[in-house]
């Protein structure tokens, strides 16, 4: 969660506290290669998904985290390791929305989008997985649905605060460059 939340050196933290307990525990230590590829320690990050994938017991999050520290090192072979972490989650809408989150964050909105439609796929009750969705949308341009997803979320959960985030940032869009955006995409029809 607190890699969600951005707060990378807390993270670490607390994936060395885990650590001191659990010393083999794969998904502490996928936890720990996350935190330090987001805080710009490509090498360490490579040499704890290593360590990572040598413990017993395969997890999606182990994959995720190995996808995301290659994401970080600009190694193509992320997809892979997505890949990999839907067969092992089994149709769980968890993992492709963390996939979404992940690619989202290194600014890979096309894969990003890609994701958050198969965890709305997977889970269409799932106003998180629908905000992710708006979200995609509106990086690339597309307000038009982007607005549609929004407003699903909304009505799946209207505390969700990634809707109010979401809705913030369509406001912030304008309606100039929305009306632009959408005319572009009736003429290009």
């Amino acid at each position: 969660m607190l890699i969600e939340l951005g707060e990378y050196k807390e993270a670490n933290l607390w994936a060395d506290k885990g650590l001191e307990k659990l010393p083999h525990c794969a998904d502490l230590l996928a936890a720990k290669a996350v935190a330090l590829a987001r805080m710009g320690d490509t090498h360490a990050a490579i040499t704890y998904s290593d360590n990572a994938m040598a413990e017993e017991g395969e997890t999606p999050y182990v994959w995720l985290s190995r996808g995301d520290v290659f994401l970080q090192a600009k190694e193509p072979r992320f997809t892979d390791c997505f890949e990999r972490a839907f067969q092992l989650s089994t149709g769980d809408w968890l993992i492709p929305w963390l996939a979404s989150r992940v690619c989202a964050y290194y600014e890979k909105f096309a894969l990003a989008l890609k994701h958050a439609q198969q965890a709305v796929e997977l889970d269409a009750a799932r106003a998180i997985a629908w905000a992710q969705l708006g979200t995609c949308q509106l990086a690339l341009k597309l307000p038009h649905l982007a607005e549609k997803s929004f407003s699903q979320a909304r009505e799946l959960d209207s505390q969700c605060p990634a809707v109010y985030e979401g809705i913030k940032q369509m406001a912030q869009m304008g309606l100039w460059q929305r009306l632009r955006l959408n005319l572009r995409r009736l003429f290009s029809e």
